[in-house]
């Protein structure tokens, strides 16, 4: 496992008590005092983990942040700061950042705990790379096995209704729909939820194994989801994204309509993004290109409230919905 961090700070002294920490560490350490030097930096040295500043001579840290987290092989970015502004740490955490310390930072081993924690999260995706492309070394066996699909057909489907605070997340799934569609929805911290409705379009018997490959296309975002990082899951536009980039990099030959719905249960608001027109919904936006046909296709993202009417996704025979309760 990689252990290469780059420190981007301008502040010398600073810079050096932290490198020295890490280096006692066994980490392998890397500094840059401006923001131009990080950017050069990444390309050449790609870390596993970048502690940023906010206050750089050159650009602001929070572009440096954006512009790292824009990659599509985006690594975690702790920010540390000796500002403890708060719209400075809503707008780090907004654009991506997985930690955010005040410095100077008292305890070290906090700093040591954030970039292990990165670390792990890390390697989990890495893992479930090397999964999916075994998956993918294995669909013509999966394409022929019916006994195999029915048995897998069963993940494509939530079992449960979910409450968070006032709001309910239900469905109900049409009699036929168990080979066409994928819906699901999650609990992601104490005041979201997030909430998938999926349509494959393949060849004549493979829709089943094609949203099987893209439900484990998401399941290692939503894992980093559950472990903290909400940037792609609170942006449904970047989520849409990056699965069609995986998707028109598959061996999959699939075009799929996906809907994307991210909730704050607390405020009502709602983000949501839209591929492909054959999933309809009670709120009225125009949908993007359906996913896994063009690599280079972008996705809107829509906001509305949540009210007593609710929020409907359908297709088919089936139905996914949020709405207020009590």
């Amino acid at each position: 496992m990689g252990r290469k961090i780059l420190i981007v700070e301008d502040d010398a002294v600073y810079a050096n008590l932290l490198s020295n920490y890490l280096l006692d560490r066994s980490f392998d350490v890397y500094t840059a005092n401006n923001g131009k030097a990080a950017l050069a930096s990444m390309a050449q040295i790609k870390p596993n983990v970048v502690l940023c500043d906010l206050n750089l001579p050159d650009i602001s840290g929070l572009k440096i942040l954006e512009s790292i987290l824009q990659s599509p092989d985006a690594v975690p970015v702790i920010v540390i700061s000796a500002s403890d502004d708060m719209r400075d740490i809503r707008e780090a955490v907004r654009l991506g950042a997985v930690d955010y310390l005040v410095k100077p930072v008292q305890q070290l081993d906090a700093l040591e705990f954030a970039i292990e924690n990165c670390l792990t999260r890390n390697t989990l995706e890495e893992s479930y790379e090397h999964e999916r492309w075994e998956l993918d070394d294995h669909l013509d066996v999966l394409f022929q096995n019916d006994s195999i699909i029915e048995r897998l057909t069963q993940d494509l489907v939530p079992h449960e209704h979910l409450y968070v605070q006032d709001v309910r997340v239900d469905h109900e799934f049409g009699l036929n729909d168990g080979d066409k569609l994928w819906i699901d929805y999650y609990r992601l911290a104490p005041n979201q939820v997030i909430m998938l409705m999926a349509r494959a379009q393949a060849v004549a018997g493979q829709d089943v194994v094609a949203l099987l490959v893209l439900k484990t296309m998401f399941n290692p975002i939503l894992r980093s989801g559950l472990s903290g990082n909400m940037q792609l899951l609170s942006n449904p536009n970047e989520l849409l994204t990056r699965l069609n980039n995986e998707l028109c990099h598959s061996r999959i030959r699939a075009a799929f309509d996906l809907v994307c719905v991210w909730i704050d249960t607390k405020t009502k608001e709602v983000h949501w993004s839209q591929a492909g027109d054959k999933i309809m919904l009670s709120h009225e936006a125009k949908p993007d290109l359906a996913m896994g046909i063009w690599e280079k296709a972008s996705y809107k993202m829509h906001k509305t409230q949540l009210d007593r009417a609710g929020f409907y996704l359908a297709c088919e025979q089936t139905w996914l919905r949020a709405s207020i309760v009590g």
